[in-house]
């Protein structure tokens, strides 16, 4: 934006410095808050919109962190149509890509030729085509849009805006650090106590039925759930540790260890029995995805460790959240386990008759503000069930399908085509931590909630595009020890 650049140069801001102090002191003696505020909000509001503008990434940046903490945020602000802020963003930064490559910036258009856009577009033909199964409700399909367009439009803005090696390692940065900000949120929430935000919410929403419970409290931090939370400290535990075994930077390694460690922690907090799958199948994946000895037999004796401590033993079984941990392997002694086969059950015998699903939006306790039917009186408890009972088995195949795609062929990659290093680990920690949720969306429903379903999205662009990263590093055999994250 070359133009814009050349005029902000020969334009003095004093007068509308002072234009603008007049008017706030005029509104703070007249007492009129709003126009004080407009007043205050608007000059960063311009100045961030020129500035994405004149850089879309920082656009992409901030989309990533106000994902991370959207939930949380809804919390203490009341919101009608909350998602709409989400799209309204989206949008907004498509126009900048648009009119920044139009005024002559450099986008990497030709990166949008890419396996995952492709496979995204048939989701998204295959949703759209949901408006015409008979048992639709077209007020479920809108509310519920987010599974129509978010996983092309994530692709296509990750493929576009984060186009270097460093923008992953900016990525990953940046969510060790959301993770530490999560993890000490729900470090408060046990040492000191909900606010009353998280009270009033737990209320509202009747969540205090699942997340306080007898055997112990379910902390959920700054998520939607204590589910959502658990299965992402299990993906940031797996990541992060993973990615401490690559990073050249010794500073670098020790910070992610750390991560991961507390990330770990954040898990047990949780109490989410089926987010144990995370750890245990990203080390599975991690051990088939190496080359390297020692990597593979220090990754299954840790394997071995988890699995005997848990289901062998009854060490630390005083500990609540360890104890409700353990019982993830024993499920037949597990009572809530069985009364989610019963509900699959059920739904299996309506199911088979509606090879497309019930209806976009139209599954599980949260479709009742659509239509009261069968579908939505029966908890779903797990993603796939969700996508099930919504789009039917040929979308649950198809869903499938791209997941173990997208997992197999970047598997592929890293064994086979990927030479250097570093980039290696970071595809191999975020293989490994898509691999774990995927697991654990069986027995959680959270895999395309905030902030899950964008990092997941994010993660998979960064898999399915491994090569070409690796073609920007040809000739290096290593990336530079002391290049700057940030």
């Amino acid at each position: 934006m070359e133009g814009i650049k050349e005029d902000t140069k020969s334009f003095s801001p004093y007068p509308l410095l002072v234009i603008g102090l007049i008017l706030l002191a005029y509104a703070l003696i007249q007492q009129i808050w709003l126009m004080a505020a407009a007043v205050v909000i608007v000059p960063f509001l311009t100045f961030y919109i020129v500035t994405v503008l004149n850089k879309p990434y920082w656009g992409f940046i901030t989309l990533f962190t106000l994902n991370y903490f959207f939930i949380g945020i809804l919390r203490y602000v009341n919101i009608q149509n909350s998602s709409v802020m989400m799209d309204t963003f989206i949008i907004f930064l498509l126009v900048c890509i648009f009119l920044y490559s139009l005024c002559g910036g450099k986008i990497p258009w030709q990166r949008a030729n890419n396996k995952l856009l492709y496979i995204s577009l048939v989701w998204m033909i295959y949703v759209f085509f949901e408006l015409f199964n008979p048992s639709a409700v077209i007020e479920a399909w809108v509310y519920t849009r987010n599974s129509f367009y978010n996983f092309t439009l994530l692709v296509l803005l990750t493929s576009l805006l984060l186009s270097r090696v460093l923008d992953i390692k900016r990525i990953l940065f940046l969510l060790s650090i959301f993770t530490l900000i999560a993890i000490a949120k729900a470090l408060i929430q046990r040492y000191i106590g909900f606010d009353a935000g998280e009270n009033a919410w737990l209320i509202r929403s009747e969540s205090y039925k699942t997340h306080l419970l007898p055997s112990g409290i379910r902390y959920f931090s700054i998520f939607s759930d204590a589910g959502n939370f658990g299965s992402n400290m299990g993906m940031a535990a797996v990541v992060f540790m993973i990615l401490s075994f690559y990073m050249s930077n010794k500073k670098l390694r020790y910070y992610y260890r750390f991560v991961s460690l507390l990330a770990a922690y954040g898990l047990i907090m949780s109490g989410t029995r089926g987010a144990m799958i995370v750890p245990l199948g990203g080390l599975a994946m991690f051990i088939l995805l190496n080359k390297n000895v020692r990597y593979i037999v220090g990754g299954a004796i840790c394997l071995l460790f988890i699995y005997i401590f848990f289901a062998q033993t009854h060490i630390w079984d005083s500990n609540r959240q360890i104890h409700r941990m353990r019982t993830a392997f024993h499920p037949e002694k597990d009572a809530s386990y069985l009364v989610r086969k019963a509900n699959q059950k059920r739904l299996a015998e309506y199911m088979v008759h509606k090879p497309f699903g019930e209806g976009v939006g139209l599954a599980g306790i949260e479709g009742r503000r659509f239509s009261h039917r069968f579908t939505t009186e029966v908890p779903t408890d797990s993603h796939y069930v969700n996508i099930w009972v919504q789009f039917g088995i040929v979308g649950l195949c198809l869903h499938i399908v791209i997941l173990l795609f997208i997992i197999t062929y970047s598997a592929y990659l890293i064994m086979f085509r990927i030479r250097n290093r570093e980039l290696k680990g970071m595809l191999i920690a975020m293989n490994c931590g898509l691999w774990g949720i995927m697991l654990s969306a069986y027995g959680n429903n959270f895999f395309w909630q905030y902030p899950t379903g964008y990092i997941a999205y994010i993660f998979q662009t960064f898999l399915v595009l491994g090569k070409s990263y690796d073609n920007e590093l040809t000739g290096q055999t290593k990336l530079e020890p002391n290049t700057n994250i940030l």
